[in-house]
C-alpha cells in the first residue's frame, strides 16, 4: 500500500473505519453475553465516530493539529493474537480490539514515516493518533477490568496454598 495524496489516505482510513465498524457490529450480533455485545456495539459507534471525522478533515487544520503525548508502549505489545469467534470473553473482546486499534496506529505511523510529503506525513500521523488515543480507552478498561480480575485471582490462589 502507498499513499500518495491526502485523499488517497482519507479514501483509506474511512475504508478501515468502515470495515471495523461492520466487524465490531457483526460481533456484538455474534455475541452471546450482554457485556460483550455492548462492548462491541460500543466500539462500533467509536469506529463509526472516527468514519465521519476522517471523512470531513480539512487539510489545513491537520497540518495544525498537535499530537497527544501517549507513551506508545502498549499491553497490546504482550497480548497474543485473539481470533474472533462467537463466545469470546469480556477479556478475549478486550484483547482483540487492543490489537486491532494497536495494529491501525502503527499502520499509519509507518506509513506517515514512509512519505516524503510533509503534509501527507501529518494527516497520517493525526490518524495515528486517533487510533492511539482510541487504543488507550481500551487499555484502561482492560488493567480495570482484566488485569485487576487476575490479580484478584491470584491473591485468591496464593491463599490457598
Amino acid at each position: 500500500m502507498k499513499f500518495v495524496t491526502i485523499e488517497e489516505v482519507i479514501t483509506f482510513a474511512v475504508e478501515r473505519e468502515d470495515t471495523a465498524y461492520k466487524l465490531y457490529k457483526r460481533a456484538a450480533e455474534l455475541s452471546t453475553s450482554i457485556a460483550s455485545r455492548k462492548m462491541f456495539e460500543e466500539l462500533a459507534a467509536e469506529e463509526a465516530t472516527h468514519k465521519e471525522v476522517f471523512s470531513k478533515i480539512d487539510e489545513e487544520k491537520a497540518e495544525n493539529h498537535k499530537l497527544c503525548k501517549l507513551p506508545e508502549t502498549s499491553i497490546a505489545k504482550y497480548l497474543t493474537d485473539v481470533p474472533f469467534r462467537e463466545n469470546m470473553t469480556y477479556s478475549e473482546i478486550l484483547a482483540f480490539a487492543l490489537k486491532t486499534e494497536d495494529n491501525a496506529y502503527q499502520l499509519y505511523k509507518t506509513a506517515a514515516g514512509m512519505t516524503d510529503d510533509p503534509k501527507l506525513a501529518k494527516v497520517l500521523m493525526n490518524f495515528a493518533d486517533v487510533e492511539l488515543g482510541h487504543r488507550r480507552k481500551i487499555e484502561v478498561l482492560y488493567e480495570e477490568r482484566v488485569m485487576t480480575e487476575r490479580t484478584g485471582a491470584d491473591r485468591r490462589g496464593d491463599r490457598r496454598n
